[in-house]
């Protein structure tokens, strides 16, 4: 397996460089100024690699997390980029989160992130067998969430067409968090309405669609509507073991099935090369130095390779700074192994899951 791509650990001049555009006194992003200013960090002047970036920026406490959440909820996103970027960049893609903890929060992908994130992207479908030259079914939301426009833009520079439904995550969980579950049941019904008569009318050879969706799909998709798919992308929750293994043997026998990881914050992490070892667990290997992932105990120091613990994020680009922004999803820390150990030898994350969403399997709505 050989490596081509502009991925490696967080070196120290990538997060000097990335450091100094973001808070450069003239053309640095107004967000992370004014917090500068009011810490009193001078990240400008004292940070002069990953470690120092890391003791310096990192968000203090809850309430420093908290305040940049509301301002991305609330202030323009041209606050959170430097000017030059926002002046020079070939494109910025205005990105929402899913707004399952309030209102949405605003971000972008700029084309030198976005080429980067493709790329990584396309390397995974290859190494796991994902096909190209095939029409795509895209089985997820759409509008607002980055993941729409970027498979979108996979299957065109794969040689196919995207086909996608409509489906409003945000309304399917009002019904649930309601109690208006007849509005939920029907509306599930009509996302799976608008998934046959498409697998019924059009050449499908790639399926992306959620985790939760792809467990469900066996109960309401005729198998025989399936017999010409060659691949499956997921994500979204994570996928059981069970219901891993049911979609690899069962339900798509013979067809690689690549799993994701990924927010408008976290970015894209893929899912390592599928080997027996893995038993059937979910290993992402996130895209750094763009994004560094890693787990992190209640002392925001990482965990031991095999543990448990919060997911913990830095977002690394010239158009986006997330200094060690904690999500609300768990997950073990992984140390590599296998076939892209030597690669990529970053740490990894296992199994992420909401537990506010997972507990007792309430799964968040079709996620």
């Amino acid at each position: 397996m050989v490596n081509s791509l502009p991925l490696h650990a967080v070196s120290d001049e990538h997060a000097r460089a990335v450091v100094r555009r973001h808070l450069h006194p003239e053309t640095g992003s107004p967000f992370w100024l004014e917090r500068d200013r009011r810490l009193g960090t001078d990240a400008y002047a004292r940070v002069d690699g990953w470690e120092s970036a890391q003791e310096l920026l990192a968000f203090r406490d809850e309430s420093d997390q908290e305040a940049y959440e509301e301002a991305s909820r609330r202030r323009p996103v041209e606050d959170f980029i430097p000017a030059d970027v926002v002046r020079d960049a070939d494109f910025l893609w205005a990105a929402q989160t899913g707004g399952t903890t309030g209102l949405p929060k605003h971000a972008t992908w700029g084309g030198a992130y976005w080429k980067h994130v493709s790329e990584f992207s396309h390397y995974a479908m290859d190494t796991h067998g994902i096909p190209r030259d095939c029409n795509w079914l895209y089985i997820s939301p759409m509008g607002p969430h980055t993941i729409g426009r970027l498979v979108v833009d996979w299957a065109e520079s794969r040689g196919g067409m995207c086909f996608s439904i409509d489906l409003d995550p945000r309304i399917v969980k009002i019904f649930g968090e309601e109690g208006m579950t007849d509005a939920y049941n029907r509306y599930v019904q009509h996302i799976w309405d608008q998934v046959t008569a498409v697998l019924q009318s059009q050449r499908i050879g790639v399926i992306y669609g959620t985790a939760r969706l792809l467990e469900m799909l066996p109960e309401y998709v005729d198998a025989r509507l399936l017999k010409d798919v060659l691949g499956v992308v997921h994500a979204g929750t994570t996928l059981p073991v069970q219901s891993h293994k049911l979609l690899r043997e069962d339900v798509f026998p013979g067809v690689p099935v690549l799993g994701m990881y990924g927010s408008s914050t976290t970015s894209i992490s893929w899912q390592k090369p599928f080997e027996p070892e893995d038993e059937h667990k979910l290993v992402y290997i996130p895209s750094s130095p763009s994004v560094s992932i890693d787990v992190v105990g209640e002392d925001n120091v990482p965990v031991a390779f095999g543990e448990e613990g919060r997911v913990r994020v830095w977002r690394l680009t010239h158009d986006q700074l997330l200094p060690g922004f904690l999500e609300r999803d768990r997950a073990r820390r992984v140390q590599p192994y296998g076939a892209a150990a030597e690669l990529f030898p970053w740490a990894w994350i296992g199994d992420p899951f909401s537990p506010e969403f997972t507990e007792g399997r309430r799964v968040e709505g079709v996620y």
